[in-house]
């Protein structure tokens, strides 16, 4: 947390913790999923029911997303409810873009001079040209999930395809928030239904959308279902994620007192409870991409986990490594895939049992410099905001823009 929420709500200690474990999850995934006959990977087949967890990492876009909706709704709603002005928008935009831009340009910058060169040669660019520069603009512009060309990052950081999705939340939230004060349960309702509509049409609509892309990709023959899977990975599939995050943040601020508190145990045996049959396969889910169920699972261990004042929950999230795997999520989640796909070309640089612990720190280690060295500078030059009592008024919380690959 910094001093925008902090200083409109209060503290929320547990939120970096929360960070952590979402970034944790999403790495073990991928470590799983590519590292195929890993000293590791060989062992966790043992465990199924931890094997089961570790495959489900993709659902830490979930949680990415649910934590984006919270945090960054909090200041409208508390000025909504003390009746003054809306946060600036501008100021939002800015403070948005100081938070993500320099270490996914950097980042960008090191995919193609280091990460690339690597991987293909030194002279990989000469063999597709217009491929990578079409790939570099794209990027540049969080375009890339407008073509599968760009929508997989030269099989380099498959991860980065929620940047543009967290980007274009950044650009509604102002003007979704005015509806989500007047009407919340009808605004979270529609923005389910969207998701729902999205998803659907993906998959078996939006024709003309479909033809276009087929033709466009005539080149490289794209198939009608990696365009289709390429659609469903867009804002609006997601919409319903963003808005329980809203309608939790809402929910928090209404309800921070003794009710809170006595609802977290249901809602921690709850979401425990339906995460688990989740994972488990036992819900059908037609839209896997939605992930309604085990979406709603991960909102009620969040809003357990918000509304809990137990000292277990302090402690463990609050502070100690989570929270410090947390602060450095943001950069975590854009090096770790690029670090490991560089890595899977020389596995003689940690073999056997020391894979997953040398992976895990060379990626704190890049995570950490990325985040002292390029984050922080740019978040303590932001101009403080003149302060309207009894709030900040600041715009935002300091929330990682980031979210995982299916």
């Amino acid at each position: 947390m910094r001093d925008g929420v902090r200083a409109e709500v209060g503290d929320i200690p547990v939120l970096d913790g929360l960070r952590g474990l979402a970034v944790i999850w999403v790495a073990l995934f991928h470590f799983v999923v590519l590292r195929a006959g890993d000293t590791w990977v060989d062992a966790l087949h043992g465990m199924p029911a931890l094997d089961a967890l570790v495959r489900s990492g993709y659902l830490g876009v979930d949680l990415f997303f649910l934590l984006s909706g919270f945090l960054l709704a909090l200041p409208w709603i508390a000025h909504a409810n003390a009746g003054l002005p809306p946060p600036s928008t501008a100021a939002f935009y800015v403070r948005r873009a100081r938070r993500i831009l320099p270490a996914y340009y950097v980042q960008l910058a090191l995919a193609f001079l280091v990460a690339l060169p690597l991987l293909l040669g030194v002279g990989y660019w000469r063999k597709d040209l217009y491929v990578y520069l079409w790939n570099g603009v794209a990027h540049a512009l969080f375009l890339q999930g407008t073509s599968p060309l760009t929508s997989g990052s030269m099989g380099v950081n498959g991860a980065l395809w929620t940047l543009p999705i967290e980007v274009q939340f950044y650009l509604l939230l102002p003007f979704a928030m005015p509806l989500f004060i007047r009407a919340p349960r009808r605004t979270l309702a529609a923005a389910i239904a969207a998701s729902l509509a999205w998803q659907w049409a993906a998959a078996h609509d939006l024709g003309p959308l479909v033809a276009l892309e087929l033709r466009l990709g005539a080149h490289w023959r794209w198939t009608e279902a990696t365009v289709r899977e390429m659609l469903a990975a867009q804002l609006p599939a997601f919409l319903g994620h963003f808005a329980l995050g809203v309608f939790l943040g809402r929910a928090w601020l209404a309800h921070r007192g003794a009710c809170a508190r006595m609802g977290a145990p249901l809602a921690a045996v709850t979401g425990a409870a339906l995460l688990a049959v989740s994972i488990a396969g036992l819900v059908p889910l037609p839209l896997e991409h939605v992930r309604l169920v085990p979406s709603l699972a991960l909102a009620l261990l969040f809003h357990a986990a918000v509304a809990s004042t137990g000292k277990t929950a302090a402690r463990i999230l609050g502070g100690g490594p989570l929270a410090l795997a947390g602060r450095i999520s943001y950069s975590a989640y854009l090096c770790h895939l690029p670090i490991l796909a560089v890595w899977n070309t020389r596995p003689s640089i940690f073999p056997g049992w020391l894979s997953l612990p040398g992976y895990a720190m060379t990626v704190f280690t890049v995570s950490w410099i990325s985040w002292r060295w390029i984050e922080q500078p740019f978040l303590r030059a932001a101009p403080r905001p003149k302060a309207p009592a009894p709030f900040s008024g600041a715009a935002e919380a300091d929330s990682p823009a980031t979210g995982i690959p299916r």
